[in-house]
């Protein structure tokens, strides 16, 4: 609690009761281990392309895409995703275009190798495979029935032909989907959505886990300052360049690539914390939390659940949640939160009895105008100004990350990931130069800042009358409540409605902290029920953006699949992480091709 207080760190063990408690355990936070967690197919496998084709059968998905005049050309959409992402899929008369999500070449032992050589030991629990199951061709107890019918064998879960489970013990543990679904009735399922929605249902799953689909590996030594620390946090990967729609329009077309799934997850992000464009997640390996993922289907019952439920990517017209996206953001929007609330009924509140009385009022209203007078004028006069002047004034809740790790046992802490923003600064994606007297549903431009752009460049000028209303600055007015937070509460069109408002206010709070700790933010009484919680919870949330060099390489035909690789094996001693995506089509012969010059 001191740390995010004033980021002091007691490192005698002996100063008092409470620094030596907390010294210890930091201690364990350091020491304990992660589990990874990998989803994985064998798609070429005989039996389960057999089961595949029966269900297919039965899909409303590709009932639809039977009907030719239901067929959307892609033409018709726009891919706001950077041409190194799948694009949308809507249909193939001439076979399944999703055969290459499933098709095994050996990626996730080469994937488990990369881990082997440049993950510490000490810092890996166990390894979880979530893996299908197929019928049982030995099963010798099914028989046929009287009508001569062969009835059902039973089910056994894949294993990778080159695995030995005698030798590598309990440190990879393959776990079967009907392990984890709360319904088992909808398997099999063939959805990497849908399986990634149940996957904090492992048994004996670590709290903290690092998520790796089987074409993704690691490249060069990775470290705990790379994935999580007890003192920064989640290190998240977003993109400042590709951005989500607000609201997004559902039911327009069954498309099953990826866009359509997070147009959705924002779509319920945005109902929750407000209407925005969030940044897309980078698609290497992904920090998950269990605690928060249980909090989140808490929340959102029904929308994991029929994510589940979606036996093909696509199905229920696309409205399913994109898990890691989801859970980035959401942690994202809760840290936010968190902080707009201390300090609103908290902090703002002195003496605590739920009003703001004028002089509560008045001393917010001179931070405001304090912070205004050191704006360019150019700013003031609402004219955007690009690039921004550094802000020496505002200290950092990364100043000097680097030596704090080390000081708790973190060696060569973030070598290979550079700490771009903390969640700690306020909200990363602010936009610049916005106009805060007008209503966050008239802006035009939602680009996001990008995570490169620090929080001592950022600008705003807090308009008052429009984010706290007339009232707010009025001496006639007695008092205003702060007590409820609901909605239709002014605290709502602060933090949600008008997410700019909150935005910027967040800003100028943490601006006039003169350490680089939360004090400014966290509530005045720190031997309160309230500061525990506020505390508790901004811990929990506690995250970074951080940035690394990655590559994302699509396998597309054998000539250009060998450029690509070539290109690729230019970089091996600079990329953290690489992603090689399997996109050849479903044609036997390019695909023996490929495999040919991919050798």
């Amino acid at each position: 609690m001191r740390w995010l207080y004033d980021q002091e760190l007691d490192l005698t063990k002996g100063s008092t009761a409470a620094a030596a408690a907390a010294a210890r355990s930091r201690e364990e936070e350091v020491a304990r281990p992660f589990d990874i967690v990998y989803t994985w197919v064998n798609g070429t496998d005989p039996l389960l392309r057999q089961v595949k084709e029966r269900y297919k059968e039965t899909s409303p998905l590709f009932l639809y895409f039977k009907n030719s005049s239901n067929l959307v050309p892609p033409s018709k959409y726009h891919n706001r995703l950077s041409p190194n992402h799948e694009p949308p899929v809507v249909g193939n008369r001439s076979g399944d275009q999703t055969i290459h999500r499933f098709r095994d070449n050996n990626e996730l032992k080469y994937s488990l190798r990369s881990i082997a050589q440049y993950v510490p030991k000490d810092m890996v629990n166990r390894i979880h495979i979530l893996t299908t199951e197929v019928p049982d061709t030995n099963d010798r107890n099914a028989a046929s029935d009287s009508a001569g019918q062969e009835q059902e064998h039973k089910l056994v879960g894949q294993v990778p032909h080159w695995l030995d489970l005698n030798k590598v013990g309990d440190k990879i543990r393959l776990v079967k989907h009907r392990e984890i679904f709360d319904d088992a009735s909808v398997l099999p399922s063939f959805n990497s959505l849908s399986i990634e929605s149940q996957m904090h249902h492992i048994p004996d799953l670590a709290d903290t886990f690092i998520y790796f689909n089987d074409d993704i590996f690691v490249g060069l030594p990775v470290g705990k300052a790379d994935f999580w620390t007890p003192l920064y946090g989640f290190v998240f990967h977003l993109t400042g360049t590709v951005v989500d729609p607000a609201i997004p329009k559902i039911g327009t077309s069954p498309n099953v690539g990826e866009w359509q799934s997070l147009q959705y997850t924002n779509y319920l992000l945005s109902k929750q914390f407000g209407a925005r464009h969030r940044a897309y997640i980078s698609h290497i390996v992904h920090i998950m939390n269990v605690p928060i993922l249980e909090e989140m289907q808490a929340i959102w019952p029904e929308e994991f659940d029929k994510t589940a439920s979606h036996r093909f990517r696509g199905e229920g017209e696309a409205q399913e949640i994109n898990l890691a996206y989801f859970m980035a953001h959401y942690v994202i929007e809760r840290l936010r939160e968190t902080q707009l609330t201390s300090f609103w009924k908290y902090r703002l509140d002195k003496n605590q009895d739920g009003k703001l009385d004028w002089s509560e009022r008045e001393a917010l209203i001179r931070m405001i105008e304090e912070y205004h007078a050191t704006l360019p004028r150019e700013l003031i006069a609402k004219k955007k100004l690009f690039p921004s002047p550094i802000d020496p004034t505002f200290q950092s809740f990364l100043k000097g990350y680097e030596k704090k790790l080390e000081s708790i046992g973190i060696p060569g802490a973030s070598k290979q990931t550079i700490y771009d923003q903390s969640g700690m600064d306020g909200y990363p994606f602010m936009i610049r130069g916005v106009d805060l007297s007008k209503s966050s549903s008239s802006i035009r431009s939602f680009q996001p800042t990008s995570p490169k752009i620090t929080a001592s460049v950022r600008q705003c000028l807090f308009d008052i009358d429009f984010c706290l209303g007339p009232e707010f600055r009025s001496q006639n007015v007695t008092t205003i409540d702060v007590r409820s937070t609901g909605k239709g509460s002014l605290f709502e069109r602060l933090a949600f409605t008008e997410y700019h408002c909150g935005d910027c206010l967040l800003h100028i709070v943490r601006r006039s902290n003169p350490t680089p700790g939360m004090s400014t933010v966290m509530p005045l009484d720190r031997r309160s029920l309230a500061y525990a919680k506020v505390a508790g919870d901004m811990s929990k949330y506690n995250y970074v953006i951080g940035r690394s060099q990655f590559s994302f390489v699509q396998l597309t035909t054998g000539d250009k699949s060998e450029t690509s690789l070539r290109k690729l094996w230019a970089r091996n001693e600079t990329d953290l992480y690489f992603c090689v995506n399997d996109d050849v089509p479903d044609s036997p012969s390019i695909a023996k091709r490929t495999d040919k010059k991919t050798a």
